[in-house]
């Protein structure tokens, strides 16, 4: 496999990042694929202009509303196949997309924030239950799960554990079941100390005081092939840093 590198982040609304150019540094790191949520934005309602010149092959899946959700996936290299969701449900709309590629399976994922009553809760381990029963039949290949997964894993995930928010065991279990699975999750291959990929606000992250939502989750099969797992915590302008993940 040659050097891929993949950047991940929740973008919070994708056409104001562009129009603001909030989005250069990304590709100005010039990753081979770039991957984005809660776009907030249909494919016919982006900037025309900015997909013709941008260099990569753009697939987007819509949210829920105009306001919520969305996915946004940019590649240099051409899948082979593109599958809008990992299962039938019509439920992941604008939260699942599986990309095959030559050397690896993609799934760009978008968990539900499951808060405010226990049937959010509900549609949130239901959306997880399925990634799970996917990520059984591909465990034995090679297979990359990326995205906002709006859960805090472990103690090291976030600085408040009274929050309860994205700290239920319910949620957590998801993330070892995952494991149990021999998925591995890349950042903590380099780092062991708390750390954060998205804040509340701007004064949060000033004061280092969110949570890890974010994550490349790899195969047993790759977790060799994984150089480096960072969190990219100087690009400002959203409520999450991007992450980054190069694999060879």
């Amino acid at each position: 496999m040659s050097k891929v590198k993949i950047i991940s982040w929740n973008a919070n609304g994708i056409r104001t990042r562009i129009k603001n150019k909030d989005t250069d540094p990304i590709f100005e790191a010039e990753p081979d694929i770039i991957l984005f949520q809660e776009t907030k934005a249909e494919y016919e309602k982006m900037t025309k202009k900015f997909l013709n010149e941008c260099g990569y092959n753009t697939y987007f899946l819509k949210g829920e509303t105009q306001r919520t959700g969305g996915l946004a996936t940019f590649t240099k290299e051409t899948p082979k196949i593109v599958k809008r969701f990992f299962n039938e449900s019509e439920d992941a709309l604008g939260r699942a997309s599986v990309l095959e590629f030559d050397d690896f399976t993609l799934v760009h994922v978008y968990g539900p924030a499951g808060t405010g009553n226990k049937a959010k809760l509900e549609e949130k381990l239901a959306y997880f239950n399925a990634l799970l029963e996917f990520a059984k039949k591909v465990a034995d290949k090679d297979v990359i799960i990326a995205g906002d997964f709006n859960i805090a894993h472990t103690e090291n995930d976030i600085f408040d554990l009274d929050t309860k928010v994205t700290f239920k065991e319910e949620e957590r279990k998801v993330l070892d079941e995952l494991e149990a699975l021999g998925f591995v999750d890349a950042f903590r291959l380099f780092n062991d100390d708390k750390a954060y990929s998205s804040w509340k606000t701007q004064e949060a992250k000033d004061n280092n005081e969110g949570a890890r939502l974010d994550y490349f989750f790899v195969s047993k099969s790759l977790k060799d092939s994984v150089k480096s797992s960072d969190i990219l915590v100087d690009i400002d302008s959203a409520k999450h840093a991007p992450i980054e993940l190069i694999i060879e």
